[in-house]
């Protein structure tokens, strides 16, 4: 409900230092003015009516105009429009607000309303039903551009307020909006809740900045979760308070152990909607009187203390019972459980025998607070048949060349220790393997020097209490401790070598050790200048510029070579793999060198005379290596044929000048390399006429 208890209050702190200039050229960009809304743009004139008999701050008229868009020109809409007769108000207001100003200006009747409007103009004679919109649109301060309306997101209406003043000037301010545009509010969020059997509420909040345009916000509630939300009639203001918050309060009466459900969604001073709320739930329940836990027992059993007690009422607030224990009555109290609101039973089994225990009861509730207890009792146990239960969490690492067990602490107060089994089948006997009970410890080195390196090994933990009672065995584990076993190698590599290829072979280790699955090969271009059974191949190799050949473990007994050079000398040796991963030290080497490739003569050579000599011709030869050619020549007496030219690669006919008329030649070709040179060719003969 709206009040007088407010004091001067500027509706248009915009118009606040505005500055008065002598011409219509020229306007004051005045940020507020003009606001957004789904029914079309909202223009604030002014803070309050005036006229020519009436002025208000020197004003005496105004004129609207707009332009739509980027760079139109001003068109005038309108004029102010302020009511000048009773008659005029009273059709403009709305029967809410003329509800609320009566009861605000505390006027009877619509002569003195009437009034009290024509001697209070300004819009902080009205307390909080300045924001009213209806209040505007009565005493047209604010000008409602209806024709905005349907016009797209994002276009910017400019609007220019051209005032008269009494001295004939003029004062003109302009500002704009864009449509479409969402109002500067955060979500907020529940900070605080009221709840008692007769009334319930809370409190919202955001940060003040980031939600400077809210100003009210809307109320929705949900009872008992039956029905759908609805919104409340009223509006809550939105309070701005010192520690740069704005503030939302709701608080209603409510009837008894009832459930509400509420949230909020700010507005600003135009209505147009911020984001909603969290959603606050409320329970109208006294938490700090509630139902106590009544006639509680204990009683010794077999398995531990039973405590029970009377069921507590099954409401839908109350979610469980807690129960605590300590050893001491007067502190020390640790959470044993939660139960269910309507079990009255709990048995402790977690106890040491011939201790006296202290137990507390409390209610527990949706809301987090700590009950005051309800139900206390006290009572000791004497362990006669319960066995302790297995340690848990056991878990195996390899730590050097040993294995570290590691394993939960058991639960069991009158806990003695633990025993560590080893076996190497989880089918097969496990045996102790810890000198003695293992105090106030969860964890075991086994560093046995018989530990076998491809052996898996099963490990098992047993507690026992001060009873003497032994648990079952925990889940078992497994693993081979990291103790390095060589696989055999081969004796050596053997094989031959070939024109582009070497061929290699070695015996099978697998023989000697069931476990090799298959071989390294290496190669090197120089002897091994040392061997270490303390190293595997691949250090061996890597410290003598050994390469490994081969990317995966060779399953065969041999392998073929093939990125070899002509007339070099390769050495090789191997390895052997087995099923665990280990590689065997390096065998001896053994040294390979490549056979130099022979080039043959050309295949095809004719010889012919000519005009001024003999003509040879060949097929090109394409042998790798291959440089060049050698033509040679005997005549009829010779014994044998000489060299008399040498020729380039690509290069296939030759003309010898230097022949004599009526003599016989026989001619031939050879190849020839850098460092070697074919056979000739067959003899081809041509008498010279």
């Amino acid at each position: 409900m709206y009040t007088k208890a407010i004091s001067t209050f500027l509706l248009l702190i915009f118009f606040v230092g505005s500055v008065s200039v002598s011409t219509a050229q020229t306007a004051e960009q005045t940020d507020g003015m003009v606001n957004w809304t789904a029914e079309g743009m909202v223009v604030f004139i002014t803070d309050a009516i005036f006229s020519p008999e009436q002025p208000n701050d020197g004003w005496i008229g105004v004129e609207l105009f707009r332009t739509v868009g980027e760079g139109a020109e001003f068109e005038r809409i309108a004029e102010a429009d302020f009511p000048e007769t009773q008659e005029e108000f009273f059709s403009r207001a709305t029967t809410e607000i003329l509800t609320n100003l009566y009861f605000v200006t505390e006027t009877e009747t619509e002569n003195e309303l009437w009034q009290y409007v024509q001697e209070n103009p300004r819009l902080s004679d009205y307390g909080f039903l300045a924001f009213e919109p209806d209040l505007w649109r009565a005493l047209g301060t604010a000008y409602f551009d209806d024709a905005t309306a349907g016009l797209r997101e994002g276009v910017r209406v400019t609007y220019r307020l051209q005032f008269e003043l009494e001295d004939g000037s003029t004062e003109i301010l302009e500002d704009s909006a864009i449509v479409g545009a969402e109002p500067a509010i955060l979500s907020p969020s529940v900070v605080n809740r009221i709840e008692t059997e007769e009334r319930v509420g809370g409190t919202w909040a955001s940060p003040l900045e980031g939600s400077e345009d809210a100003f009210y916000a809307r109320i929705f509630r949900q009872k008992n979760m039956e029905n759908d939300f609805e919104e409340l009639p009223d509006l809550l203001f939105a309070r701005r308070t010192d520690e740069n918050l704005i503030v939302y309060q709701w608080e209603e009466e409510a009837e008894p152990e009832h459930t509400y459900r509420y949230y909020i969604q700010p507005i600003d001073m135009l209505r147009n909607a911020g984001p909603l709320s969290d959603t606050l739930t409320v329970i109208s329940v006294d938490f700090e009187s509630l139902p106590l836990i009544g006639d509680v027992d204990v009683e010794e059993t077999p398995d531990g203390i039973l405590l029970s007690w009377e069921p507590v009422p099954n409401k839908s607030y109350i979610t469980g019972v807690e129960v605590r224990r300590s050893r001491d009555s007067r502190d020390g109290y640790i959470v044993m459980d939660t139960l269910q609101v309507l079990q009255n039973q709990y048995l402790d089994s977690r106890l040491m025998p011939n201790v006296t225990y202290y137990y507390e009861l409390r209610v527990v509730t949706t809301r987090d607070r700590s009950e005051m207890p309800s139900g206390i009792a006290s009572g000791s146990f004497r362990n006669e048949g319960i066995a302790p239960s297995p340690p848990a969490g056991l878990r195996a690492t390899q730590e050097g060349t040993g294995i570290r067990l590691n394993w939960e602490q058991n639960a069991e107060l009158d806990l003695f220790g633990y025993y560590v089994y080893r076996g190497t089948s989880t089918l097969g006997e496990m045996e102790v393997i810890s000198d003695a009970a293992i105090e106030d410890s969860t964890t075991f080195f086994d560093d046995y020097e018989g530990l076998h390196g491809r052996t898996n090994y099963v490990y098992a933990i047993r507690a026992m209490n001060r009873s003497e009672q032994v648990s079952d065995y925990s889940e078992p584990v497994i693993i081979r401790p990291d103790r390095v076993v060589r696989p055999p190698a081969p004796v050596g590599v053997s094989g031959y070598a070939e024109q582009n290829r070497i061929r290699l072979s070695w015996n099978d280790a697998q023989q000697s050790d069931e476990s090799v699955f298959g071989y390294n090969l290496y190669r090197g271009t120089a002897p091994v200048q040392n061997h270490d059974s303390d190293r595997s191949a691949s250090e061996t190799a890597e410290i003598n510029n050994f390469r490994k050949l081969n990317e995966e473990p060779i399953s065969g007994l041999t392998f073929d070579d093939p990125d070899v050079n002509h007339g070099e000398t390769y050495y090789y040796a191997v390895s052997s793999v087995d099923a665990f991963g280990e590689e065997s030290v390096l065998s001896n080497e053994s040294s390979f060198s490549t056979i130099p490739p022979s080039l043959l003569a050309p295949s095809q050579v004719s010889v012919r005379t000519v005009s001024n000599g003999v003509e040879l011709r060949w097929n090109r030869t394409m042998q790798a290596g291959a440089q060049g050619y050698r033509i040679y020549r005997r005549a009829v007496n010779d014994e044998t044929a000489v060299a008399i030219q040498t020729l380039n690669l690509d290069e296939t006919r030759y003309l010898d000048t230097t022949v004599s008329s009526g003599t016989r030649y026989w001619y031939s070709v050879s190849v020839l390399s850098d460092e070697s040179e074919s056979s000739r060719s067959t003899e081809q003969t041509v008498s010279v006429n």
